[in-house]
């Protein structure tokens, strides 16, 4: 793929890229609409592909190593108040798309669970659970199966050594950036890479992170975290957020003898003709922590957030957009923001649009008011 790029520094320090490149999110035209979207909140199952208790959900097989998508599309109005929640189960990715408007100031959580914590003496911790594509976490050592986390960048269990000297925790899983590492002295454990970009190509979601090690019943690892999922909205005239909640983070990593890794942030694709966010809108792919105990779990790499709409569209940002790494145990790096607008040739079916993609941020609250135009 061929890139022509220019480089500039504008507004908060940011360095804005200008580059060619095709881009392919899903086009909402390409399904069918299965109308109207539901009011009130409702559940919606990326495995069974229903939404709020009816079947009409499509399978879109990515390929490449990125989870399957489960699409659901719906008419244009459609919107999601303040207050309600789409709550999200399946293991599979999640586009909402919309043929036409929508306006969303409730809650869509992708986010991975935390690890379980150990019980010494009686139980190893168990991994946190992954959903819409995240990768689950490690159980805790010595004696439990799946100890690494799961997902391209996944963690690595600690060390689990007949020396208690020798115990380590679990690494960090990686996506927008690498995760930190995990246990002491010569059995550090590396974090998991970094990978996926751009997430227009292939919509990935983020890595689990590895259980901690442990020695014998009375030294059990805490249980790794889940990485964020991977979630989708687009629609072919304009977003609204107004008080939104879009999340994709990362689960902690639990406490052990030895401390579980977290994972990292998942990955969120937002495309539309316009699109614009207030600024109580939170959008959020952040690493979990690593375990806090003794033994300090990996923390868990960024995700990634990139924003489509069409050039000549309308865009404005008040939002504020994170996908930083987490805290505690090893060597995270959050990475510096990056703001990029590209014109792209256009594919069958989709309009010459524009990107502004955030792979990774800071810890804490960055907005971006504004990106550099072609």
């Amino acid at each position: 793929m061929t890139r022509i790029a220019a480089t500039a520094t504008m507004l908060l320090g940011v360095c804005l890229t200008i580059e060619k490149v095709r881009s392919a999110p899903l086009n909402p035209n390409d399904f069918v609409s299965l109308g109207g979207m539901p009011s009130g909140g409702f559940v919606i199952d990326t495995d069974a592909l229903t939404f709020a208790g009816s079947p009409g959900g499509v399978l879109h097989a990515q390929g490449g190593g990125a989870p399957d998508v489960a699409v659901f599309v719906f008419d244009g109005g459609g919107s999601l108040a303040s207050g309600e929640a789409v709550t999200v189960t399946g293991g599979n990715a999640l586009a909402l798309l919309f043929r036409g408007s929508a306006t969303l100031a409730g809650t869509i959580d992708v986010s991975g669970a935390d690890g379980v914590d150990a019980v010494q003496n009686v139980v190893t911790g168990i991994g946190g659970a992954g959903v819409a594509g995240g990768g689950r976490g490690g159980n805790g050592g010595p004696f439990s199966a799946n100890q690494d986390g799961v997902g391209p960048g996944h963690g690595v269990v600690g060390s689990n050594s007949a020396s208690v000297s020798g115990v380590g925790s679990g690494s960090g899983g990686g996506f927008g950036t690498m995760g930190g590492r995990g246990g002491v002295a010569v059995t550090f454990r590396p974090g998991g890479p970094a990978y996926g970009e751009p997430l227009r190509d292939l919509l990935h979601a983020g890595s689990g992170g590895g259980g901690g090690g442990g020695q014998g019943v009375s030294r059990l690892g805490g249980g790794g975290g889940a990485g964020g999922g991977a979630l989708e909205i687009g629609a072919t005239m304009s977003l609204t957020f107004a008080g939104a909640s879009i999340l994709a983070n990362g689960g902690d990593g639990a406490e052990g003898f030895a401390d579980g890794g977290a994972g990292s942030g998942g990955g969120i694709l937002l495309h539309a003709r316009d699109i614009h966010f207030d600024a109580s809108t939170l959008i959020q792919a952040n690493g979990g922590d690593g375990g806090g105990g003794v033994n300090l779990g990996g923390c868990g790499g960024g995700g990634r957030v990139e924003i489509v709409y069409q050039q000549g569209g309308g865009f404005s940002n008040l939002a504020t957009i994170e996908a930083n790494a987490g805290a505690f145990g090893g060597d995270c790096t959050d990475g510096e923001p990056v703001v990029t607008e590209v014109a792209v040739p256009e594919p069958a079916g989709l309009p010459l649009l524009a990107l502004a993609s955030i792979a990774a941020s800071r810890r804490g609250p960055r907005r971006v008011h504004a990106v550099a135009t072609l």
